[in-house]
């Protein structure tokens, strides 16, 4: 049964892993989950442990009369959202300026922020994946091709996500429109190259930042969760190139049918 010193170091460890979680599902390193987790509980005069993975957060925290509390939170989904991430540390850079309930509501705000609008994340995808068109030396078409592609896959992409589908098939699909949208306008002579525009369109698909993370929770001894992160990375790469790799082998076999000029 909790007595009332037990119930505060209970909240102070469902914060801690609540901090955590969102900093987590926000695309950052396992390091980062720990520390932020352990910080919060030294803050408010209470030792946490966690150990945290991709999937999973597990802490705990050893009460004044001897007990341990553990909490264990789930990770179903996860995104990359760096400003969470910057908010989120910020917001612990200046801890001691909030009191407990305080600092609740403002990790409360943070979570519940809403994303840039579609047409933002619609026009930033169009424009990046034709700026790679640009940088791979394309020509006008290939640029306008790349901006098609670009923007058709961010719309996919926040399509696909409402219906729950995992990454693998996720980025199998947008591979897949990144090939079918660049052949498309090469079998019509719109474009010389459907390589370039359809490289150009796929580096939004790229998991650059999971990339990075790998390496860095490798090199901090987080064996588990980098190894774990890696081999997501290099799924979600199989993934990218299968849907391409089909969407390219349908036009070598059945393009002709598609030419409309």
């Amino acid at each position: 049964m909790f007595n009332n010193k037990n119930k505060i170091e209970h909240k102070i460890l469902q914060l801690a892993t609540y901090a955590g979680k969102l900093v987590l599902t926000s695309g950052g390193e396992i390091y980062r989950v720990e520390n932020t987790i352990s910080y919060i509980g030294n803050q408010f005069g209470a030792k946490i442990d966690s150990f945290a993975t991709l999937t999973c957060i597990i802490s705990s925290i050893k009460s004044s009369n001897g007990e341990v509390f553990t909490m264990v939170e789930r990770i179903k989904s996860r995104s990359t959202d760096l400003n969470k991430i910057n908010q989120v540390q910020s917001l612990l850079a200046s801890i001691k300026d909030y009191r407990f309930d305080e600092l609740k509501k403002e990790l409360q705000k943070i979570e519940n922020e809403k994303s840039h609008s579609l047409k933002l994340n619609v026009l930033a995808g169009a424009v990046g994946a034709s700026a790679f068109s640009f940088l791979f030396k394309g020509e006008k078409n290939d640029f306008i091709s790349a901006f098609i592609s670009g923007a058709l896959v961010i719309i996919l992409d926040r399509a696909l996500k409402k219906l729950s589908l995992n990454s693998f098939f996720t980025n199998l699909i947008l591979g897949g429109v990144c090939a079918f949208i660049s052949n498309l306008l090469f079998i019509n002579g719109l474009i010389k190259n459907p390589a370039l525009s359809t490289i150009s369109s796929l580096m939004l698909l790229v998991p650059g930042v999971s990339f990075i993370n790998s390496i860095r929770d490798i090199i901090d001894g987080d064996l588990v969760a980098g190894t774990s992160r890696i081999t997501e990375v290099f799924m979600i790469g199989t993934a990218i190139a299968l849907g391409a790799v089909f969407a390219t082998n349908f036009f070598t076999r059945f393009g002709g049918a598609l030419c409309f000029i």
